[in-house]
Parts: C-alpha cells; sequence; structure tokens
C-alpha cells in the first residue's frame, strides 16, 4: 500500500518585480533566472553562512509561492525584511493556508498518474504541475531528496475535497510522526531545528546541491566561498549508531560525541529502528573523522560506545 506523511510546513508568497532578484541576494542558490512552472531549493544564510531557513521557491510568472519550515515563517519574513531597502518587493505570510502530503516513493509513479495524469519521471526535480479540479488548484512536485516520491501540495479550505479525491483512507496509509522520523533519519535527512540549525551551515549538512559557487555575492557568500575553496568545513553531518535513543528532551548540541577523550561533535536526533537498531544523527569535527575508529556519546557524565555510519544508512 502507497504510504503518506502529512509535512508541516509554513508557506509564503513573494510579489514585486524584484522578487527573484532579492532571493537571490539573500540565498546560496542561483534563483534570479528560475522559469515559470519551475521551482528551487535554496538556504537563507546568516552574515557567518548559517542556517536561516531552507526554502523552496515555486514560480507561478507574476508572483512566487514559497515553503518554509514549519513554525519559521515569521523568522524568514523578519530576515528577508532585514536587508530590503529600496527593492520591489513585498512578502505575504501564508503560514496556515495550505497542506503537504508527501508520498512515498514506493507506488507513487502509478498513484500519481492514476489520480492526476501526471508522469512524475516527466517531472525534472525542479518543475512542478498544477493541478485543478472542481476549483480547486493544488501542486504536484517530484520530491528531490533521497525519500522520493512526490509532493502534494493544496489550500486547507480545500482539504475535505482532495482528501477524498485521493483516497486517502482506502489506497494509502499515512506515517506516524515516529515513523516518519525513523525514515528520515535511515535516509540522512537533515531537519530544520535538529540538524540545520545556528551551529551548522549547508555545506556541513551535505546540501551543496543547493549551492551556487559561481553565482556571486549573498548573504553568508564569503564564508562558504571560503570553506569550500580551501576545504575547511569545520564538521560534518554523519549517522550514528547508538546502544540506546537518546531522550527526546535533549537540548540540540549538549550531547557531546567522544574520540580518544575529547570532545569532537555533537547528536542532533536519534530513534529506533527494526532494520538498524539504535540510530542518530549528529556532527563530528573534521580532523577527528574516522568511520573506523571507536566513539562514545556523552550523557549525563555516563559514557556510551557508539560508531560512526557513512550516510545514508540504508545502502550501508
Amino acid at each position: 500500500m502507497l504510504n503518506f506523511y502529512k509535512l508541516k510546513k509554513d508557506y509564503l508568497r513573494f510579489d514585486g518585480n524584484e522578487r527573484l532578484d532579492l532571493i537571490n541576494r539573500l540565498s546560496t542558490n542561483k534563483v534570479d533566472e528560475l522559469d515559470r512552472l519551475n521551482c528551487a531549493k535554496t538556504v537563507l544564510t546568516t552574515d557567518k553562512g548559517r542556517f536561516v531557513d531552507l526554502i523552496t521557491l515555486y514560480n507561478f510568472g507574476d508572483f512566487v509561492f514559497a515553503a518554509c519550515s514549519f513554525n519559521n515563517s515569521k523568522q524568514v519574513l523578519s530576515h528577508i525584511d532585514k536587508y530590503t531597502i529600496m527593492d520591489d518587493f513585498k512578502a505575504l505570510d501564508m503560514a496556515g493556508t495550505h497542506e503537504t502530503i508527501l508520498f512515498l516513493v514506493e507506488g507513487s509513479e502509478n498513484f500519481a498518474k492514476k489520480t492526476f495524469g501526471v508522469e512524475l519521471n516527466s517531472l525534472a526535480s525542479n518543475d512542478f504541475s498544477i493541478f485543478i479540479e472542481n476549483n480547486c488548484h493544488s501542486l504536484i512536485i517530484r520530491n528531490d531528496d533521497e525519500l522520493g516520491g512526490f509532493l502534494f501540495i493544496y489550500a486547507s479550505k480545500d482539504k475535505v475535497f482532495w482528501e477524498d479525491k485521493l483516497g486517502l483512507q482506502k489506497n494509502c496509509a499515512e506515517l506516524l510522526d515516529k515513523e516518519y522520523e525513523i525514515k528520515r533519519i535511515e535516509y540522512g535527512i537533515p531537519a530544520f531545528g535538529k540538524e540545520m540549525t545556528e551551529l551548522t551551515n549547508p555545506l556541513e549538512c551535505g546540501l551543496n546541491q543547493y549551492v551556487s559557487f559561481t553565482k556571486g555575492c549573498y548573504i553568508g557568500q564569503e564564508v562558504i566561498a571560503r570553506l569550500d575553496a580551501y576545504d575547511k568545513i569545520s564538521k560534518h553531518m554523519v549517522g550514528i549508531k547508538l546502544i540506546n535513543e537518546i531522550p527526546s528532551s535533549s537540548v540540540i548540541g549538549e550531547i557531546k560525541i567522544i574520540r580518544d577523550d575529547k570532545e569532537c561533535g555533537f547528536v542532533t536526533s536519534s530513534v529506533m529502528s527494526n532494520q538498524f537498531g539504535y540510530i542518530g544523527l549528529g556532527f563530528v569535527k573534521t580532523i577527528f573523522l574516522n568511520y573506523n575508529k571507536d566513539y562514545k556519546i556523552k550523557i549525563n557524565n555516563s559514557l556510551i560506545n557508539c560508531k560512526l555510519v557513512k550516510l545514508p544508512f540504508r545502502i550501508n
């Protein structure tokens, strides 16, 4: 049976003649020439190259519809407003107005073709399709991370219509938050507020595909360009095999990874996987990174053995 998960996202709308130019000057990817009905992911970074958010831009031609992390639209808008001076640019917070469903890869191609007449393979990872029925609009986007499948975005006011149209209760099985978290960690997908924080940058999270090294200046560009040019990335996101799951109440960055009695990193996420046991994601300083070495996790002054694993877990 096809699996789906209701992703939690905030949404924004950008208007004005300089809407793409401004985002291009504030974020890591080249988006100023984004074509109509194309989408692109780009990272808004601080002047130190750290995360404000990973956002997705959907270009409708006369405006841009954008997705950002859940409960983060106000921070994104505040950051953009800080650098908006004389630009022809207007932003609207649309948090709570739309719903997002991720249909996971197995069976998703047949489902998309049967339900919407959309061939997922014909959609590049930076294209989206508009589907309209009964005056209700929706977007279909081929998902570009390791989970694959496709995203389905629709207005919250049309929820009853779309859930009936999709036959979610009959044709699909919904993943619980814990089940999705297991898959996310198994596939090594960083999450905002866990791996993507003010402690990390896009290169440390392995998000190089959303960073242009040729487009020129943006906020944080000097830091990120220097890290890339001189191979100076200070830490890397890794998989961790644990003996026990780390308490969910733990503060990000406070559970340390130890090697040779020295703190060399920190844990950001952990779950119990049926296939791999207790696993997690975290960051280890580059000078200490060796997948053949033994490591320990420090929790409440206790040391627990662990192993580092190259991501994603599913290919190891």
